[in-house]
């Protein structure tokens, strides 16, 4: 009896790795997900001459001169209600500069849109329409709830093709892709194409919890590798733009610094995470609330893990809000409020900024790199390959743009991501020329440490 029980329940263990059923969820979102059309001037050389540039061989003497109308080019998008009252997300490449915008919903309902408002430090947009009711909508859910591996839907207009669903998982969270100044990407493998911009990006609860809004094409078309902006961001972007027009960010007033192994153990700090109080300015929200030698470690009630976190997180409050704080100090926990305010103008100055040295060139024998101190424009100039780098197809004067999807700036930012990678592979995103003189253009190029 226990036999026949065990294999009956075998195959119950083995359904349930399958992917979830999708239906009901595409079926739940699909009337708040729209597309969207942008007309915007052709600013290129081309839309000014017409047909100037042919041949003229007519008389001369011609009693009017005839000007062709303004060209125009059309950005298609995708978007979705948020706000029952008609206010739709969007990108703001999608609209920006657009003269003209429509809305298109899935029943074939069109509808013109105004913009509300335009945040492109986050590539986000807010537009507006009079529908005369209120509209179907889909709610924001929590994006750092989210794990590698979750089951996500995305939905959008790719290709002007309306309506369309893909369904991918969580492939990594905190993606920096140098798109926005607040990149903090998830990224996944739910395919996603030009069009899909501005899109959603769904729990399998329905909730949004991303905009989609960039991909890695190296063949011009989804590679299984896009990028969306989480919600945490988006959220507070969307409420701000729909009801403000504009969103004004917060600003703490202090310079912070990676907490070291070093300076954890001077600190006596349960770990290394956490964001390092270098500075406070004078007058700042932080002035009377932090200190030098603090480590920020939740802000608003979620952690802080580094300096870019804090950041990310500062950037997702607008300024007035009142806002919660913890840190270490002297050993201890504490947690103070603090209402956090607008950047005071041009005070670059305002706090000090510790100066660092400049990098010097880095080895890396296990890889046989050799890394030039002087960053280039675009990443990391390799001097010198050599065993496992150049069995791998990487020649000196190739540069290095990404180690497993971090950008990289300078010597020590490759050094410190292939760092405790063991005798895993370190995956290289590099550009220039292969061994054979080719140049195909951005690569990612997986190199294994040599014995």
């Amino acid at each position: 009896m226990f036999s026949a029980l065990f294999l009956l329940a075998a195959p119950a263990a083995h359904a349930a790795d399958l992917p979830p059923a999708l239906a009901d969820l595409a079926a739940k979102v699909a009337p708040a997900v729209v597309s969207i059309a942008s007309m915007a001037p052709d600013t290129s050389n081309s839309s000014q001459g017409g047909d100037d540039d042919s041949d003229d061989t007519g008389p001369s003497n011609t009693a009017a001169t005839v000007i062709p109308p303004p060209k125009t080019v059309e950005s298609l998008g995708s978007g979705f209600v948020f706000d029952p009252s008609g206010y739709i997300l969007t990108n703001n490449h999608v609209v920006n500069g657009a003269s003209n915008v429509t809305v298109t919903f899935p029943d074939g309902t069109v509808y013109p849109a105004v913009i509300a408002g335009l945040d492109p430090d986050a590539d986000l947009a807010v537009l507006k329409i009079n529908a005369g009711h209120k509209l179907p909508y889909v709610p924001f859910g929590d994006s750092t709830k989210m794990r590698v591996g979750d089951w996500v839907l995305a939905v959008g207009n790719p290709f002007g093709m309306p309506g369309t669903n893909t369904a991918g998982i969580v492939s990594a969270l905190h993606r920096r892709i140098g798109d926005t100044k607040f990149d903090d990407f998830i990224q996944t493998d739910a395919a996603i194409n030009k069009g899909n911009s501005g899109g959603p990006l769904f729990n399998l609860q329905g909730q949004v919890i991303g905009v989609n809004s960039a991909i890695y094409a190296p063949a011009g078309t989804s590679d299984g590798i896009g990028f969306s902006i989480p919600s945490a961001m988006a959220e507070p972007v969307a409420e701000a733009l729909a009801h403000e027009g504009k969103m004004t960010r917060g600003w703490l007033g202090v310079a912070t610094e990676e907490v070291t192994p070093a300076i954890q153990t001077v600190l006596k700090l349960p770990s290394v995470k956490g964001a390092l109080v270098g500075a406070v300015a004078n007058g700042s929200p932080a002035d009377g609330v932090l200190r030098p030698g603090d480590v920020i470690t939740a802000l608003g009630g979620r952690p802080i893990t580094n300096p870019r976190a804090l950041f990310i997180r500062t950037a997702e409050f607008q300024a007035g809000q009142n806002v919660a704080v913890a840190f270490v100090r002297d050993g201890a926990a504490q947690q103070a409020q603090l209402v956090i305010a607008a950047p005071p103008p041009a005070r670059d100055d305002s706090i000090p900024q510790k100066q660092m040295p400049p990098p010097g060139p880095v080895t890396l024998p296990a890889y046989g790199l050799g890394l030039a101190g002087k960053p280039a424009a675009d990443g990391v100039s390799i001097t010198s390959a050599t065993g496992p780098a150049a069995k791998a197809g990487i020649v000196a004067g190739n540069v290095i743009q990404q180690v497993d999807g971090v950008t990289v700036a300078t010597a020590p930012d490759v050094r410190k991501q292939v760092e405790g990678l063991g005798d895993n592979p370190a995956v290289f995103l590099i550009t220039g020329t292969t061994p054979q003189g080719d140049n195909p253009g951005p690569r990612w190029v997986p190199v294994a440490p040599g014995k």
